[in-house]
């Protein structure tokens, strides 16, 4: 848990400075936006043009203030959820303003299904997810259209003779399947 600095040196826990925003000290909401500000502008700067950085600061740091109204502890950490805000804002400014540059296309699809973890930070995210749609390509084109629909439902955790009963085949073609499955995902 990250400390903000207040008046006269004080600290307080950035949870406690969220709370007391929301309860309507908004004096309290310079400091929050101040310790955020590195974030801001490297995060705009990395994805858009000089000419756009200053409007782009002035939506991102909207939705630091959108995040804090929003935030929920239960969901995960300030920090990891100011940072997927802030990066949205910065995305959403590039598309309607074309001003794009160097946006994964990963980046540009919703992330509304993402699972917002303590552990990781919002780049950890994307990456995990551009691993994942990676290595899932890679093992789709490895495979036949049978191997993979069995890969699938043995990964969900169905049983040799289920999987031959959706797929109208017999329990050794499963099994066959899976062993060239596990030959061709071993190169």
């Amino acid at each position: 848990m990250r400390n903000i600095i207040v008046e006269n040196g004080q600290t307080i826990s950035e949870e406690l400075a969220i709370k007391l925003i929301n309860e309507g000290e908004y004096q309290l909401l310079p400091h929050i936006i101040e310790h955020y500000t590195p974030l801001i502008v490297a995060t705009v700067k990395c994805y858009l043009p000089a000419p756009h950085v200053d409007d782009a600061v002035q939506e991102a740091t909207i939705a630091l203030y959108n995040a804090i109204k929003n935030y929920d502890s239960q969901k995960s950490s300030f920090s990891t959820f100011a940072s997927l805000c802030i990066k949205r804002a910065v995305i959403s400014f590039a598309r309607k303003n074309g001003a794009q540059r160097n946006i994964p296309n990963e980046m540009l699809s919703s992330l509304e299904g993402a699972d917002i973890s303590d552990n990781l930070t919002p780049e950890e995210i994307i990456i995990e997810k551009e691993d994942y749609e990676s290595l899932t390509q890679s093992i789709k084109l490895e495979l036949s259209k049978m191997e993979f629909e069995v890969l699938q439902m043995f990964l969900a955790g169905m049983s040799y003779a289920n999987i031959a009963e959706s797929l109208n085949c017999t329990e050794k073609s499963v099994d066959n399947a899976l062993s060239r499955i596990r030959k061709k995902l071993k190169k």
